[in-house]
């Protein structure tokens, strides 16, 4: 299966990771930081790099997955391609995540006071509780996703692809409305931010249907509005409601939308010759090693700095740089060493 390399895909990728990182960067720093925090609380914006990559998820497999629907033997070479993108990588940090639990368990996930399905976990099972390696939850988002692709590749032809992708998405609003799911594997199903996967499936059937006429300089113009709307939305919701995350249909408004309209934007930017820097395109190639690492790197740093840190915002000026550089650093090292070879092994076994 090949497929289009888009630079500006990757380049998103890069931002959605740093994002994130920020994002847990202003959790450790309330943790461990004193009580004087350098970062605002704004800075939590960072977790809306979570609903980008769900959008570029959608994009990227309507992207793989060009010409080769109805085609049973690539519609199983897809499926395995994620799952083995997915796993390996997943259960090498989640078994680091499973040693310190077993030494200490309130070290790891201690806020949900239940014990801890570890089974469920290492599967990317739909449950009550997160998984060991906390981040986990996003993937077993992308798991359903892959699933449900994976049969629409198998029975629908390509030209009914729009059709059944907004049928989905109807679904998907209509039993929000006025329903709350109880059942973790319903919750999965039916979850609002599915739409920001669906979203990216349409953004990319538009992009490879459509000639886009615009010039760059107004889509990048739009992409950073798009930005700044989705930044002043959260801290006005969170002004108005005390919430750090927005809740459901709010969190896919606030973010997911704004998303939507940077993904559309940048790729058609690409075709008109504006790509962004080469640095972003390094980072997004790490993001998936970045995404799972960052948080035990933040977490382990944040426990050793916590004993000697001044009740300072100075010392949190210097500490906050080093996390941040450091589980970036790290990151890409793991993408190096850890990551790259194991899709290789995994590819080579395809």
């Amino acid at each position: 299966m090949t497929r289009e390399k888009i630079q500006n895909i990757q380049s998103l990728r890069g931002v959605a990771a740093l994002s994130v990182v920020l994002f847990h960067l202003v959790i450790i720093e309330k943790k461990y930081g004193g009580s004087t925090p350098l970062l605002h609380c704004l800075f939590q914006f960072g977790m809306w790099g979570v609903d980008l990559f769900f959008v570029i998820s959608g994009f990227v497999m309507i992207t793989v997955a060009r010409n080769k629907f109805k085609v049973h033997q690539h519609a199983f070479i897809f499926l395995y391609r994620r799952v083995s993108r997915i796993y390996p990588a997943y259960w090498f940090y989640s078994i680091l995540v499973l040693f310190v639990f077993l030494i200490s368990p309130g070290w790891v996930n201690s806020s949900q006071g239940e014990p801890m399905n570890i089974l469920a976990s290492f599967l990317l099972f739909p449950s009550d509780q997160l998984p060991l390696l906390m981040v986990g939850w996003t993937l077993i988002h992308e798991i359903y996703f892959y699933l449900v692709f994976f049969f629409i590749l198998i029975l629908c032809p390509e030209r009914h692809a729009p059709r059944i992708l907004f049928i989905w998405g109807l679904i998907v609003l209509l039993l929000n409305v006025g329903l709350n799911f109880n059942h973790p594997a319903l919750n999965v199903m039916f979850h609002p931010m599915t739409l920001e996967f669906i979203g990216g499936c349409f953004i990319a059937l538009i992009y490879f249907q459509t000639p886009g006429r615009a010039s760059a300089r107004p889509l990048i113009f739009t992409a950073g509005l798009a930005i700044l709307l989705s930044l002043t939305g959260y801290g006005c919701y969170h002004a108005i409601t005390g919430h750090i995350e927005p809740q459901h249909w709010w969190r896919v408004l606030i973010f997911g939308a704004p998303a939507m309209v940077i993904v559309f934007c940048l790729t058609h930017a690409e075709r008109k010759g504006w790509t962004a820097h080469w640095s972003l395109v390094r980072l997004g190639d790490a993001s998936y090693s970045i995404y799972l690492s960052h948080l035990l790197t933040l977490s382990a740093m944040g426990r050793l700095w916590q004993p000697f840190s001044l009740d300072s915002i100075y010392d949190n000026a210097v500490m906050i740089p080093v996390l941040f550089i450091t589980s970036i650093a790290l990151g890409m090292i793991s993408y190096q060493w850890m990551e790259r070879p194991l899709l290789k092994f995994c590819r080579r076994l395809a």
